[in-house]
């Protein structure tokens, strides 16, 4: 098993990227003793920072030795994925290529499992092993209730290419958000850095403009609809840095959070979390970049002009 490093995971220790990411396994000290623990196919410490698009690996630990005597274990190759899981992907699926996947995942799906997930992405994807070894590899992240494009890389090469792509700001991404209210102007930047803090509900990003180790975070908004008299607008929402929640908290700060956001702002004003993210830019390795868009989601009305 294994997993992709994000931005805003820069610097984590791998010990604590463990405990968060594969809880229920032994630590990275025991894991490091049994030879099944890398980062980027090599040894590690467990105080090693990581850095965006690193892939921390855990192999599968050694079998126990067999009686003496005893012939060769029977059995084939590992079972792949369902029939289910493969009409679930494939239903995702706005991008194949022989590098990559490119998913439109649905709200309320987690990327990566948690304490209170029984259902994730990457869970899914990891029944897709390739006659190498390999499988996709999700490049970035979403929150568990916003819905749209996704990326997973088929190849280590291509997510650590792509994981450094994110982390140096070189993918264009847009969102679509029906948010509080009517921002005035129109449109206009958010620059307020922002601090992670922990509550009994788990981790949350605050503004912190005057926190020296606060995370710079910089997004772009632009109304392009206003809703219900002014009750609501639907904004397209371009986001220059990549923290975690950085939209959601962004839109909070400047008053007017995104509908249905149960942390930053009122529940019950919409069905789901109204954030979705729409279009992406990819970075080629030559030629033209890649261009993506998902289908008009549902949740967000008719089509509308100027997005």
């Amino acid at each position: 098993m294994e997993r992709t490093v994000h931005t805003s995971e820069k610097g984590m220790r791998l010990e604590r990227f463990l405990r968060i990411h594969f809880p229920r396994l032994p630590g990275a000290a025991q894991l490091l003793k049994q030879g099944r623990l890398t980062v980027d196919g090599r040894k590690a410490r467990a105080l090693d920072p990581l850095a965006p698009g690193q892939i921390v690996r855990i192999g599968e630990p050694a079998p126990p030795p067999r009686p003496a005597g005893e012939g060769a274990a029977t059995g084939g190759e590992a079972p792949g994925p369902s029939p289910a899981d493969r009409a679930r992907l494939a239903a995702m699926i706005v991008h194949e290529d022989d590098d990559l996947l490119v998913l439109d995942k649905p709200a309320g799906l987690a990327v990566h499992a948690g304490t209170r997930t029984t259902d994730d992405l990457d869970r899914l994807l990891a029944g897709f092993v390739d006659a190498e070894g390999e499988r996709p590899v999700l490049v970035h992240r979403l929150d568990k209730d916003t819905s749209g494009l996704l990326v997973a890389a088929k190849r280590r090469r291509e997510a650590a290419r792509l994981g450094a792509a994110f982390a140096g700001r070189d993918v264009e991404k847009t969102y679509l958000a029906v948010v509080e209210g009517v921002l005035d102007p129109p449109r206009g930047t958010i620059a307020v850095p922002l601090r992670k803090i922990e509550t009994p509900r788990g981790g949350r990003m605050v503004a912190a403009p005057d926190d020296p180790a606060a995370l710079t975070a910089v997004t772009d908004w632009r109304v392009v609809e206003i809703r219900e008299g002014g009750a609501s607008s639907l904004v397209a929402l371009t986001p220059k840095t990549g923290r975690q929640h950085q939209l959601r908290a962004h839109m909070r700060e400047c008053g007017h959070p995104i509908l249905g956001d149960r942390l930053y702002g009122r529940a019950g004003s919409a069905p789901r979390l109204m954030l979705h993210a729409l279009r992406l830019r990819l970075p080629a390795t030559s030629g033209t970049d890649l261009r993506l868009e998902t289908p008009w989601p549902a949740a967000f009305g008719p089509r509308t002009e100027g997005v």
